[in-house]
């Protein structure tokens, strides 16, 4: 057990290093003054009007977001996930691709479809345009949580209660009940991470929060007041945390999952069928057909000429960094599912650390290491894989612990008994039968490093910008057909590896029905 821990101890290290050190020296920094510690700066910030209103707008646009893309998405998750929804595999598909990209992508497109001088297109750059654009991203979040808390009931429960009332009366009283701490963490994630968000606001030229810290840190230079102003984001975050701790806190603790009985839609099909439709094509496809109406073959052939050195950076920083939260993601699964002392405080960081707005996070991570001595990480790739492992490593923990929650324990008792150290039976017994779940980490790793842009922005070192930042670069002065082509090549090598990780898994059923 000893042993085992010490698995957990090195996560937890690396990670308080690379995350919670960095943002407790910020917020230290912000305290100091020539005459000692002093809360002078805080003070001046709280008098600013400014800094009021767009903290304002940034908790109506979260809250805004928050309640509308829980409610929709608990609702298409109970459809998809719950009932015979015709091409519903397919139709989640499509709904995910927005969460998969970078955000601004879906705010351009929107923007070549609607332009800026139509009544939609004036909605569009405001409060409402930025509300919808962050609903059509973050609406994937409460579908997959619902889906994934609905595998986790007993269907024997709904079988009881079908003995005396119909799926109307169980979904009201037995299946809703149930997933409510889902839609609680569906609540409070949607609704930090809209606060958070800074690329969808700052292209529709809506003022929010990120803003204020963003524009005083890469404008003009004045460190203190960056730090300052992004210190809310840390309260918030962490009131959050403390809310999700109290109400839902086991809402991702797995157990094995339960194949769940479907419920036939008889006449009901095609109505439903036509609202989920309606829905993926409105925030899905038609932003994307926009894209493909704006181009032709010769931007695209010199966007792509363009965009390779950038997005050949692009490739390998997410490859590294995928094979990174592989890494430390496997050990804090372990550990975690293992129940090992202070998996409740890595847990929680993990956490923490994925809801913090990537702003936050990336100006801590300048502030702490960019430093002469240690120059030789912040001045390479090494302190863009820090932000990738700091923001995403509680996705990959999470996908590869609800696997090892489905291996027997007596497996490992059993290894143990024999006297297999830790190391062996991960490389033995753990990883061969979580293999299926590494591959999707390592995707999901992948994918999010790839889309990745703000936390990159800070602080990456001259003459290594990714594609996402020479997208957001020609965005100001790039011509339309240039700009589109690069968005479409973004979602494209987004896109292309859970393509072809579906066609293995269609492939692979196929051969073994064949046998």
């Amino acid at each position: 057990m000893q042993q085992r821990g010490m698995l957990l101890y090195l996560v937890l290290g690396i990670l308080f290093i690379l995350g919670a050190l960095p943002l407790l020296f910020m917020f230290y920094g912000t305290l100091e003054t020539t005459d000692g510690l002093s809360l002078d700066a805080y003070k001046k910030m709280l008098q600013t009007p400014a800094l009021w209103q767009s903290f304002q707008n940034s908790l109506s646009l979260g809250l805004v977001v928050a309640f509308l893309t829980t409610a929709a998405g608990t609702f298409l998750g109970v459809l998809i996930g719950k009932t015979t929804l015709l091409f519903r595999h397919f139709l989640l598909i499509l709904l995910l691709i927005p969460l998969l990209i970078p955000p601004y992508i879906l705010a351009y497109s929107w923007f070549g479809l609607l332009g800026r001088e139509t009544l939609l297109g004036t909605l569009l750059f405001g409060f409402w345009g930025t509300a919808f654009i962050l609903f059509s991203i973050y609406l994937p979040i409460p579908i997959l949580l619902t889906i994934l808390f609905i595998r986790q009931i007993n269907p024997k429960l709904e079988e009881s209660a079908l003995l005396i009332c119909g799926w109307p009366c169980v979904l009201k009283n037995i299946t809703l009940p149930l997933i409510a701490p889902a839609m609680v963490f569906s609540f409070l994630l949607v609704f930090i991470l809209s606060f958070g968000e800074f690329s969808v606001a700052n292209f529709l030229r809506y003022n929010v929060f990120p803003t204020e810290s963003f524009t005083q840190f890469s404008a003009f230079y004045d460190f203190k007041t960056a730090t300052v102003s992004a210190m809310p984001m840390l309260l918030i975050a962490l009131i959050v945390i403390f809310i999700e701790r109290r109400t839902s806190g086991k809402v991702l603790r797995f157990s094995t999952p339960y194949q769940p009985i479907l419920i036939a839609l008889g006449k009901r099909q095609i109505p439903f069928l036509l609202i989920v439709a309606l829905l993926t094509v409105i925030t899905v496809l038609l932003p994307l057909l926009s894209l493909l109406w704006q181009i032709d073959g010769e931007s695209f052939a010199l966007a792509l000429e363009k965009a390779f050195a950038p997005l050949s950076r692009s490739v390998l920083f997410a490859a590294l960094g995928a094979t990174l939260l592989l890494f430390f993601g496997l050990l804090s699964a372990y550990g975690i599912e293992n129940r090992l002392r202070g998996w409740k405080l890595l847990d929680g960081m993990m956490l923490f650390l994925f809801i913090l707005p990537s702003t936050l996070i990336g100006i801590a991570l300048i502030l702490f290491w960019n430093r002469p001595y240690t120059n030789f990480i912040y001045g390479t790739v090494l302190i863009i894989l820090f932000g990738y492992v700091v923001k995403y490593l509680f996705l990959s923990s999470k996908i590869i612990e609800r696997k090892l929650a489905q291996i027997p324990h007596s497996l490992v008792e059993s290894a143990e008994l024999t006297g297999a150290s830790p190391l062996q039976i991960l490389w033995f017994i753990i990883i061969p039968l979580t293999k299926e779940s590494l591959i999707i980490a390592w995707l999901i790793g992948f994918i999010f490093s790839l889309r990745e842009s703000t936390i990159t922005m800070l602080v990456y070192p001259a003459g290594l910008d990714t594609l996402p930042l020479y997208i957001f670069t020609q965005m100001a002065n790039g011509k339309p057909q240039i700009v589109a082509s690069l968005c479409l090549i973004m979602i494209g090598i987004v896109i292309l590896p859970l393509g072809l990780y579906f066609l293995s898994l269609y492939f692979t059923k196929k051969g073994a029905v064949v046998r």
